[in-house]
């Protein structure tokens, strides 16, 4: 993110916005569309030199406790005075919300993955079963659900939750929120992850091997999720859920209702109650998302892109939550004019409709994205996303 100042200078008067817009929304009649529930973390921070001006690389800060607790409080500190969006701005009226960071790495990582630290990049993961290494992650089976990297994500949570007892930042106290291990990025997109490409091949040429592989890394899943949710003294089972499986956007309808699906239904009859459930999903997916609604009772979306939200709304119904907006590509090297049309657009093709839409960045805002061109997103919203004239 952009370090320009973009915020609003009157965040009494912002907040107050915020609050009834949330409000509204919240009972059914909103008085606009929300501007907010951005896909967002310390990466813009991290990897942006203007902001990060000690040079923290991203390796050191996944290394060191108490360098990721700094650095997350100094990330939050720069999202509430100058990203603007429908939150509450300023410092805080209660407390600074963090939780460790460990991106999207951990599930393949605990599975025996390998890390790298790409340079100006968060962390990544290499497979490690491709080739004729499939069979190794049977032989290595279940890790336990505080093991390898998952015992070093609770380590950060202790220190975190120890320091947070005593910690004032701007003269407000810290509150830790639960760490990743209570989710999961999903099970399909986990099997893609620690077997690379070729498990795509394996859903048709393998199928043996690739239902045996869907069972552990499911049974890996609800298990890890379990753990911690007894370990942090969480609901047992939450009548609702959240999900997320971007790697189905490889995939036909007919692929994933027969090889995927199934496997999903079990992470929600296991883990959760009746709902209905939330789920994140990137990429080209849409054909799978009335299916989705129908077979998981899912009933808000978080998007990215490509998405047609005009025909979106038409084909799942205008009591489903849809979360999404201008691609990040166009946040990132647009102009706030083209940036301002482009919501215009999103907000006039219907998926306004029923009073279900939250606008956001789709999807993960990344670093150095223009301040002016959130600003202008915002604005557009502000202008063209109310309801009733």
């Amino acid at each position: 993110m952009s370090a320009a100042p973009a915020a609003p200078r009157d965040f009494a008067r912002h907040n107050e916005e915020v609050r009834l817009v949330w409000e509204s929304y919240d009972a059914g009649r909103p008085v606009r569309v929300p501007f907010g529930r951005l896909t967002i973390g310390p990466r813009i921070w991290v990897l942006d030199p203007a902001l990060n001006t000690s040079g923290v690389t991203w390796e050191a800060m996944s290394n060191d406790p108490r360098l990721m607790f700094d650095t997350y409080l100094s990330y939050k500190h720069h999202l509430v005075h100058r990203v603007p969006h429908d939150i509450e701005m300023g410092v805080p009226s209660g407390a600074w919300e963090v939780c460790t960071e460990f991106v999207n790495v951990t599930e393949e990582a605990w599975l025996g993955c390998d890390l790298a630290y790409p340079e100006g990049q968060v962390t990544a993961t290499v497979p490690r079963y491709a080739g004729d290494r499939k069979n190794e992650i049977f032989d290595r089976g279940i890790p336990g659900p505080f093991e390898g990297i998952l015992g070093r994500v609770r380590e950060y949570h202790e220190y975190y939750v120890h320091r947070a007892r005593t910690e004032e930042f701007h003269g407000r106290p810290v509150k830790v929120l639960p760490p990743c291990p209570v989710g999961t990025d999903g099970i399909f997109t986990v099997a893609v992850g620690i077997r690379g490409p070729e498990v795509l091949e394996d859903m048709i040429a393998d199928e043996p091997y690739f239902d045996r592989l869907m069972e552990l890394i499911t049974t890996a899943i609800t298990g890890k999720i379990r753990a911690w949710r007894a370990w942090l003294g969480m609901d047992a089972r939450p009548a609702r859920g959240g999900y997320a499986d971007d790697a189905i956007q490889f995939i036909s309808t007919d692929l994933y209702r027969m090889k995927v699906l199934p496997w999903q239904k079990r992470f929600f009859a296991e883990l959760h109650g009746p709902g209905p459930h939330a789920m994140h999903l990137c990429g080209d997916v849409q054909r799978h998302l009335p299916t989705i609604v129908r077979e998981l009772d899912v009933k808000s979306f978080d998007t990215g892109y490509p998405i047609d939200f005009a025909r979106l709304r038409a084909e799942i119904g205008d009591d489903v939550e849809i979360q999404g907006g201008v691609k990040v590509t166009d946040l990132v090297s647009g102009t706030p004019a083209g940036i301002r049309a482009k919501a215009r657009e999103i907000l006039a093709s219907g998926i306004m409709r029923g009073g279900r839409f939250v606008m956001k960045e789709a999807n993960n805002m990344p670093p150095r994205t223009p301040a002016a061109n959130v600003a202008a997103l915002y604005e557009a919203v502000r202008e063209y996303g109310r309801y009733g004239g």
